[in-house]
Formats: structure tokens, C-alpha cells, sequence
């Protein structure tokens, strides 16, 4: 459940690219080993030295932008050049390099702005294969250096959980992060209304959450909460000052109902912080 790989898209036609590889760079803290930073060209209707010369460009410009961080960060740093489908070719590449997340920088007006548009949002968000990572470009431009933004991920980290089997994967993976890293992991659950008997029950699951943190040496809390799944969750993220939220993809419940086409979107769209969504 450890992150070690990542995968990063970028395009290299807009500078900006280069705060979210600074946000990679602080990821060494969360396990982040080994980075592979790709990039796109779209080939068709391109004649094979048109595609040469563009290819060349990339790799140049991946070369350049790569340079300090090969010097900085604690990592791994591959680039890779490949063509076709941009987002057909990133999702082919995520599962022949094996990675273990991909993260990108979003504008925050779609599942994960154009690179992850239509078909490959679905693929994304509901196949179950791929754990991604998504940072708001307006919260890479609030802070000096983007490594700090990452570093920082997992010193209030908010797992919402249904107790389905995704969310409790969801919460193994923020456990599973070197222990220096986090600071207090919050699980929340959301119930629609307040049925005495779904938090009592509520209760005994997410002591075992709790359990389960603590016997890792963790510090650990949870809370209950009703409403609507978004904007409570997105309430109790502002009300602790969230650094960072994983939530699980599918499940079961109030939460689950809504997480592919209201909950995720709506945390990817809003979200104070860094979101994880966890197959």
C-alpha cells in the first residue's frame, strides 16, 4: 500500500509544469523512491520527422527541467518521451512501469483536467487500477517552494471511510507512510441522517481504525459526522486544517453512492489540500 514509484505527466510547453515536479521532490519524505516524469506527443496526422523533432524537443526541455531536481531530491528521476493518445499513453505507461501512483497538477474544473478528460477519467477513477494524486495548480502557486506542500501531506491527514473495502485500503496506506512523516490521521465517517443505530455501529468500526494506527505508534482520532458526503467532508478538512486527504474509490453507503460522480469530484475541485483517491 506504500507509495515508492510515481509516475508524473507533464506537458512541456508550459513552464508551470515545473511547480508540481518541486511538489514530487518533497514526496521523498512519504516513501517516494523513484519518479518517472513523462511526457506526450500526439502523433497523428504528423509525418515521422515532424514526430522526431518534436520528441527531441521534450526531451530537451524534460532534460532541463529535471537537472536540479536529479540534484535535490533523494529519488530516482526517469523522463520518458513516448506518442499516441496523451492520456491513452499515460495510463498505458502507469501499468508497463509498474507505478504505484500518478500525480498531477489539476486546474480543478474536471476529474483531473484535460490530460484525464472522458473515457480515461472513467478509467482513472473506476476501473480500480490506478491510485492517483492530485494537487490544485492554485494551491502550488499559495506557497513559496511546492516541496513543502508535499512534505507537510500527511501531518493532518483525513481518511473518509464507509468501512468498505476500498476506504479501509484507503486507510492502510495513509498507516503504511514512514512514521516521521505523519503528524494525526483523522477518519471520518458521514451518515445521512442521525440513525442512533449506524453510529453506534459506526463507532465500533472506527475504533478499530484507531487500533490499528495506534498499534503502529500513531496518533489517531475519528469523528462522526452527518450530512451531505461532500460538503461534509470538505467541512471537517477546513475545520482541522487538512494537509492532505486519501479517500477510497468505490464502496458501499451513503459515502460510496456518491464518491465517483459527487465526493471525489468535489474534493478534486475544492479540497484545501492534496487529495489521494485509493482504488
Amino acid at each position: 500500500m506504500s507509495i515508492s514509484t510515481m509516475l508524473v505527466p507533464v506537458g512541456t510547453n508550459n513552464p508551470r509544469e515545473q511547480k508540481i515536479l518541486r511538489y514530487v521532490c518533497g514526496l521523498a519524505v512519504q516513501s517516494v523512491r523513484r519518479v518517472l516524469i513523462a511526457t506526450v506527443i500526439d502523433d497523428s496526422g504528423l509525418e515521422a520527422p515532424v514526430v522526431a523533432a518534436e520528441m527531441d524537443r521534450a526531451r530537451e526541455r524534460l532534460a532541463e527541467w529535471t537537472a536540479s531536481l536529479i540534484q535535490e531530491c533523494a529519488m530516482d528521476i526517469e523522463t520518458r518521451v513516448v506518442t499516441g493518445d496523451r492520456s491513452g499513453a499515460i495510463l498505458a505507461l502507469a501499468q508497463q512501469a509498474d507505478v504505484d501512483v500518478i500525480c498531477c497538477a489539476t486546474e480543478g474544473k474536471s476529474v483531473v483536467d484535460a490530460l484525464f478528460s472522458g473515457s480515461v477519467s472513467e478509467g482513472l477513477f473506476s476501473s480500480g487500477k490506478v491510485r492517483t494524486m492530485t494537487v490544485r495548480n492554485s494551491l502550488l502557486d499559495s506557497v513559496e517552494d511546492p516541496a513543502d506542500l508535499s512534505r507537510g501531506f500527511a501531518k493532518r491527514l483525513v481518511v473518509p471511510t464507509d468501512f468498505s473495502a476500498s476506504a479501509t485500503r484507503a486507510w492502510l496506506s495513509a498507516i503504511e507512510r514512514p512514521a516521521e512523516a505523519i503528524g494525526r490521521l483523522h477518519a471520518l465517517h458521514v451518515v445521512a441522517d442521525d440513525d442512533e443505530q449506524e453510529r453506534r455501529n459506526a463507532e465500533v468500526l472506527l475504533n478499530g481504525l484507531l487500533d490499528i494506527a495506534r498499534e503502529h505508534g500513531l496518533e489517531a482520532q475519528s469523528e462522526i459526522r452527518s450530512g451531505e458526503p461532500g460538503e461534509t467532508v470538505l467541512a471537517y478538512l477546513n475545520e482541522v486544517n487538512a494537509t492532505g486527504v486519501i479517500t477510497g474509490m468505490h464502496g458501499r453507503g451513503v459515502l460510496a453512492r456518491t464518491i465517483l460522480g459527487g465526493t471525489s469530484l468535489m474534493l478534486l475541485r475544492e479540497a484545501p489540500c492534496p487529495v489521494v483517491v485509493q482504488p
